[in-house]
């Protein structure tokens, strides 16, 4: 299981990168239009197409995020829990979790799907096929999914004393 989660753990990371290279991309974007408004230059379609890189980054960053506890987490209810309690409602979270995050996965693939099926295009100036920047949301989306379930199946096969410990250490550095 441990090799298995390196590698999906890497796997994420890749995803990362690409979030960050996107990031960039969306710098370069910004640029380009705000001097293209300077110079009196026609951006074209610049804007609409920064958008959807912002968006393709956000989702595609969210499974190392997850991973790496960077999503902000309400502990009002958990931070009272201790022990095997904790981590009974962890794995309860864990659980809705997977269920929301898959329903967001299935709906974003089916949304890409139709724009395909559909043929349809942006409002903007340049009209693009709308599934082409739906696809980095709906892989994001899917990766996503990937590092919960992960997340969930790996603290129901490794319950683990050392887990429950430092899910305890990490509750009073929090609070």
């Amino acid at each position: 299981m441990k090799n298995l989660s390196k590698s999906l753990d890497k796997f994420y990371l890749a995803g990362a990168w690409v979030s960050g290279a996107l990031l960039l991309i969306l710098c370069i974007l910004i640029l380009y239009s705000i001097l293209a408004r300077i110079l009196g230059l026609f951006a074209g379609g610049a804007t609409d197409v920064a958008g959807y890189v912002m968006a393709g980054s956000t989702f595609l960053a969210l499974a190392y995020t997850f991973r790496n506890n960077g999503h902000i987490r309400i502990l009002l209810v958990i931070q009272q829990a201790k022990g095997a309690t904790r981590l009974l409602i962890e794995r309860l979270a864990l659980g809705f979790m997977t269920i929301v995050t898959s329903y967001l996965t299935f709906y974003t693939v089916c949304l890409v799907l139709d724009s395909l099926e559909y043929e349809e295009r942006s409002e903007g100036a340049d009209a693009i096929l709308l599934w082409i920047p739906q696809i980095p949301m709906a892989i994001g989306a899917a990766i996503f999914t990937l590092s919960v379930i992960h997340t969930f199946v790996e603290s129901i096969s490794c319950p683990e004393i050392e887990h429950i410990k430092e899910l305890d250490q990490e509750a009073q550095n929090e609070v």
